[in-house]
Order: C-alpha cells, then sequence, then structure tokens
C-alpha cells in the first residue's frame, strides 16, 4: 500500500513541476539559490499530498500546509544574501525546516501518515537544510567576477586544468599562493610536468569534487553537484567511489543517505 502511495504521489508531483520548465527565475546567477527553490516547491507539493490524509479540521493539517508555504517565502528571501554570515534570513529557513520535520513526524504519531512516506519528506527538508549550510561557504551561492588581472599569466607556470570558479576561488590569483598539492600540476624549465608532493595524480573532475570536500563537512552527492554544475550526479558519484578506493574519501550511510567527507 505504501509503495501504491509512494508512486501515486510522485505522478502527482511530477505532473506539475516536470511537464515543462519555467523560465522566470528571480535568483539571477544564484544557482545554489535556485536549485533549493526547486527542492523546497517539490517539497511543499508532497507536504499538501500527504496532508489530504489528515482530516479537516485537525490542527496539525493546516498548520502544516501554512508552514510549508512559509518555506516558499523563506527560500524566495535568500536570493540576494545566501553567502552573509550569520544571516538571519538564513535562521529563519532552518527554523522552518525543523518545523516541518516535527509537523510531518506527527503525521506519522498520529497514524495518518505512512512511516515510508514521512521517512522520505523528513529525509528532503533535512537535504534541504543541509544544503543551504554548504551553499553558505560556495562561491556558486552568488556572482562571479573576473577581472582583467585574473586572465594574465601567472608567475611560475603554475598551471590548473580547473576553472577558478569551479572550486570557488576569488581569482586565479589564489592559484599561485596555493602549496604545491594533488590538485595542482607543475612544469619545470623543460617544460615537463610533474606529480604533487603526493605522488597521485587525479582528473579535474576528481580534484573539483576534493576541492568542494575541502569546505569542510559531510556532503551527500547531490550538494556537491549544486557547486559543480558542469558535471552530473553520476560522474561525480563515479569519481566518489574512486577516491573512496583511494581512501581519500570517507562515506558513511548508505544508498540515497550516503555522506562524503575527505579522509
Amino acid at each position: 500500500m505504501d509503495n501504491v502511495r509512494d508512486t501515486k504521489m510522485h505522478d502527482e508531483i511530477a505532473r506539475f513541476l516536470d511537464t515543462h520548465v519555467v523560465r522566470t527565475n528571480p535568483f539571477g546567477r544564484n544557482t545554489s539559490g535556485e536549485k533549493a527553490y526547486r527542492r523546497a516547491e517539490r517539497i511543499v507539493g508532497a507536504i499538501h499530498l500527504i496532508s489530504n490524509h489528515v482530516p479537516q479540521g485537525e490542527p496539525v493539517r493546516e498548520m502544516a500546509r501554512a508552514v510549508a508555504l512559509r518555506l516558499l517565502s523563506d527560500i524566495l528571501l535568500l536570493r540576494d544574501g545566501m553567502r552573509i554570515s550569520g544571516s538571519t534570513r538564513i535562521r529563519r529557513a532552518h527554523a522552518t525546516l525543523r518545523h516541518l520535520i516535527s509537523l510531518v513526524r506527527t503525521f506519522t504519531i498520529a497514524g495518518y501518515v505512512s512511516l515510508q512516506n514521512a521517512e522520505v519528506i523528513v529525509e528532503a527538508l533535512d537535504d534541504l537544510g543541509n544544503f543551504l549550510n554548504v551553499s553558505q561557504r560556495s562561491g556558486f551561492a552568488d556572482r562571479i567576477t573576473i577581472s582583467k588581472d585574473d586572465l594574465m599569466p601567472v608567475e611560475g607556470q603554475i598551471v590548473h586544468s580547473d576553472r577558478s570558479a569551479s572550486v570557488g576561488l576569488k581569482s586565479i590569483s589564489d592559484i599561485k599562493d596555493r602549496s604545491i598539492s594533488d590538485s595542482v600540476t607543475v612544469k619545470d624549465k623543460s617544460g615537463v610536468q610533474l606529480k604533487g608532493e603526493s605522488g597521485e595524480q587525479f582528473s579535474p573532475r576528481a580534484r573539483a569534487v576534493l576541492d568542494v570536500l575541502r569546505l569542510g563537512g559531510q556532503f551527500g552527492i547531490r550538494d556537491i553537484a549544486s557547486n559543480l554544475p558542469e558535471y552530473s550526479e553520476k560522474m561525480i558519484q563515479r569519481e566518489l567511489v574512486d577516491l573512496a578506493a583511494k581512501s581519500r574519501v570517507v562515506k558513511t550511510g548508505r544508498k540515497r543517505w550516503s555522506k562524503y567527507s575527505l579522509a
């Protein structure tokens, strides 16, 4: 019965959210804000669907729907202040997410919603909160500007195969100040490429994934993908498997609850 409800819920959400692309985007180049809003939109739709099983007149039904709608407003308010340290708007969004988690759990305790459906929505709410935390530390949360000086050759012939924006660098000059590591390749006077101190060589995609993980904390595949829009989640997953095999990344959890951090 739960599987039937899950399938129906997915179909109902997809029917209205996946049939066409909405071109109106108040977030501009704030890709993290746009992704957060799309997630919130799906979660709000799911909460309204499961609350249909709660009898009308139950206070928890109306409260859950009202708080869910408030979440959309909270995320919209982040379009210009996603990276502000100590932002009251970020804290408000987190408070709304935590409130919704409690309300969905109440649905289950009262016997109105299946445990399976509730777990899926609670996990989605928790992931959205983690996504907001990651976005605060990511260069993709706001506009990236490049000056003329950034495009000038760097002394020492340090070569980095990734775009500086993809790893959250303020400018290419930041690469010059970095210590030589596995994410940087250096040419000697003869033009021969040398390995980093670790003796390992990584693909540009693997180095980009490692740079995201260096922000600190644990990240899901979606969190990493949101910071690397040029790569698909499947591509990032393959890199994580390889990095875990090389003991550069630690994986915790299973399946969609998997989280990754630097070893």
